[in-house]
């Protein structure tokens, strides 16, 4: 389950501090919206939903680079133990401060062409235990000063903390004049849209340690205020049935493992849901069976509950954070991203494709009636369309794993995923597979 507006812990959580600008950085100029026409006159303009994705380096060579280098791949790494050194007590951990050397990727100035309403980034990243990485946003003004940086996310791989793993976290109480973070989401005040931002990542490694986190790719999406849901439903484009075979996973046959992250059950749809995409790319993405070994899961499925605490966040308390769980894909060779589809018409291009997504919506009984609940938060896998234009569903809020798929009617899935979330969606896939043509005349929104 995931709640909708996020919800928020008061927690309070110190530590790591990355407030120093940048000088003169280079401007990066986006792609504008262009009006769609139909039948030969001008359609509404596309709601303005943007990503901007750096994934190489050629990407990262336009961003500032402070004590990183490339590593295999082309990643970036730590480049030396002269980086600058901070001090960080995990919040969660026992109190104790440690020492890290530090390298960081700084994005160069992006301007979206529209006042940036909310934003999310997604990061792909590997850390050897004890290393982490901090993402952080900051926006600049339409008078030219700048906000100050906002963390988006702690995240560590791993779980050892015996050995130095971090609590992977999100960072509560960050609101000021300009925004506030809402868990993984920033969210500009009225009045107080940024017109241009940058990302930035920070790898953190022990002090007296030659392993270093690996910084594969970093994606930002931004969009302006959304528009109430028109209540128009989208073509169906597609024209034909296309069903993707993705596995079925049941979150609630896990009802009552590990009390300590969740209790599984309907706290568990977006792990469940991640874990479904990511069996689907074959043997080769799967959880090593080692590390399955000492999971506990009677009624089978153990990549589930695997999944549930290797995305936890320990100040959200729940394992719906959406970049955790896109972070989380990449550990096993997948390309992951968060970003928003304006339609199912966008989402027909994906399964055409061959790319499953899992999205978040949020409904009443009586918006969904076909679902048979409502639910305040949750993450689905949408896997295809029916011939008539209705998504094909693997809901893991079933029973069993055999009950996972369902046929939800158009109209009222794209009300409910459109209205509640703005068409939030996790775009999981292999490099090697392709992402479909951006749609013309809208900003790209993957």
């Amino acid at each position: 389950m995931r709640t909708t507006p996020k919800f928020r812990l008061a927690v309070a959580v110190t530590g790591l501090v990355t407030t120093a600008l940048l000088a003169a950085p280079t401007a990066v100029a986006s792609q504008g919206p262009t009006p769609a026409t139909a039948s030969g006159s001008a359609a509404p303009t596309p709601t303005r939903i943007s990503v901007r994705a750096w994934d190489d380096v050629a990407d990262f060579s336009h961003g500032t680079w402070d004590n990183v280098w490339t590593g295999p791949g082309g990643a970036l790494v730590i480049d030396s133990n002269r980086g600058k050194r901070v001090r960080y007590t995990d919040p969660f951990g026992d109190g104790t401060a440690k020492t890290y050397v530090t390298g960081s990727w700084t994005s160069p100035v992006v301007k979206p062409g529209y006042g940036v309403d909310e934003s999310i980034t997604s990061w792909n990243a590997k850390t050897p235990t004890g290393t982490f990485v901090e993402t952080t946003f900051r926006g600049r003004l339409a008078g030219g000063t700048w906000t100050k940086w906002y963390v988006m996310g702690r995240w560590a791989s791993g779980d050892d903390y015996a050995a130095g793993d971090i609590h992977r976290t999100s960072v509560d109480g960050q609101g000021d004049a300009d925004a506030t973070v809402y868990t993984d989401t920033f969210s500009a005040r009225t009045g107080h849209e940024p017109v241009a931002y940058q990302t930035r990542v920070t790898l953190l490694k022990p002090v007296g340690t030659s392993r270093s986190p690996r910084l594969d790719s970093v994606s930002t999406m931004t969009n302006e205020l959304l528009p109430d849901y028109s209540g128009v439903t989208s073509p169906f484009t597609l024209g034909r049935a296309r069903e993707l075979a993705v596995p079925r996973f049941s979150q609630n046959i896990h009802a009552g493992e590990y009390p300590q992250f969740g209790g599984g059950g309907e706290v568990w749809c977006s792990p469940t849901s991640t874990s479904m995409v990511q069996y689907f790319w074959g043997r080769g993405r799967r959880v090593p069976q080692p590390e399955l070994a000492a999971v506990s899961a009677p009624n089978g499925d153990p990549q589930v509950p695997y999944a549930a605490i290797n995305t936890w966040d320990h100040a959200y308390e729940g394992s719906g954070n959406w970049p955790f769980n896109a972070a989380y894909a990449h550990r096993f060779g997948l390309d992951a991203q968060v970003t928003r589809l304006r339609s199912l018409a966008e989402a027909e291009r994906f399964v055409a494709a061959g790319i499953p997504l899992v999205l978040s919506a949020s409904w009443d009984p009586s918006e969904m009636p076909e679902a048979g609940y409502g639910t305040s938060g949750h993450l689905l896998v949408l896997v295809g369309f029916t011939a008539a234009g209705d998504p094909v569903i693997n809901d893991p809020n079933s029973e069993t794993d055999a009950a996972v798929r369902h046929v939800y009617t158009r109209r009222n899935f794209e009300k409910v995923w459109q209205g509640s979330t703005g068409g939030i969606a996790y775009v999981i896939h292999p490099k090697a597979v392709a992402l479909p043509a951006h749609v013309a005349g809208a900003t790209p929104n993957w």
